[in-house]
């Protein structure tokens, strides 16, 4: 005759129920903490990549305004900084150098990369750091960077001190060096107070150049 007790010392007895929701409760708190974590590392990255492509953009802007702006006056004018009178103020810039002076001879600033300009340009809403070439034989305009905010200049004397070109724009041609500021300001991500929210961010990126042809800066390098 069977035992009635070999049944609850049978090895295929499954969990009671009691057992079932403590090891559903457990599961349910750990898939919750992998999802706040997974949620969070996924908007942080988020914010990383666009600091990063922010950052690259700019960079490389700045880089290039840099070059050109350093070797304003080559080629035409000893004393000169290549500066534009009327085309520079605090978010602008127009520079001029004769790059082919020596190599074909040219007297003239007539040629593409002679002539250009650095601002801002809006369209649709958005902004963008903007080159603009005046002889250039194709496109004129290209965008160095994009979502950027602004592009604040400053003028720098020989004396280190900043010239006030708001009140007397003829002031730039005494200028030996500038500062160019471009700002950029990353868009939250997330919503505020949930997992991995990540606030409005402002960045800014600074470059200086010196004007190699300028006669204060040829006496003293």
């Amino acid at each position: 005759m069977p035992d009635p007790s070999a049944a609850k010392k049978s090895p295929q007895a499954g969990f009671s129920l009691i057992e079932l929701m403590i090891a559903m409760t457990i599961s349910l708190a750990i898939m919750g903490a992998a999802s706040h974590l997974l949620a969070t590392s996924f908007k942080i990255r988020t914010r990383e990549n666009a600091r990063t492509d922010a950052v690259a953009d700019i960079q490389r802007g700045l880089n290039i305004m840099a070059r050109e702006i350093a070797i304003g006056g080559y080629g035409f004018d000893p004393s000169s900084n290549g500066l534009v009178v009327g085309d520079c103020d605090a978010s602008s810039l127009r520079v001029r150098s004769n790059l082919n002076r020596y190599s074909a001879d040219s007297t003239t600033i007539e040629s593409e990369n002679e002539d250009v300009k650095y601002l801002i340009d809006t369209t649709n809403g958005q902004n963008y750091l903007v080159r603009y070439d005046n002889f250039a034989t194709g496109t004129k305009g290209t965008v160095l960077a994009n979502r950027v905010d602004s592009l604040a200049i400053i003028y720098w004397s020989p004396t280190n001190t900043e010239l006030n070109v708001a009140a007397d724009a003829s002031q730039v041609v005494n200028a030996v060096a500038v500062r160019i500021t471009v700002s950029v300001t990353l868009p939250e991500v997330g919503t505020r107070n949930s997992p991995g929210y990540q606030p409005e961010t402002t960045m800014q990126l600074t470059s200086d150049v010196t004007f190699r042809n300028k006669s204060q800066n040829l006496a003293t390098y």
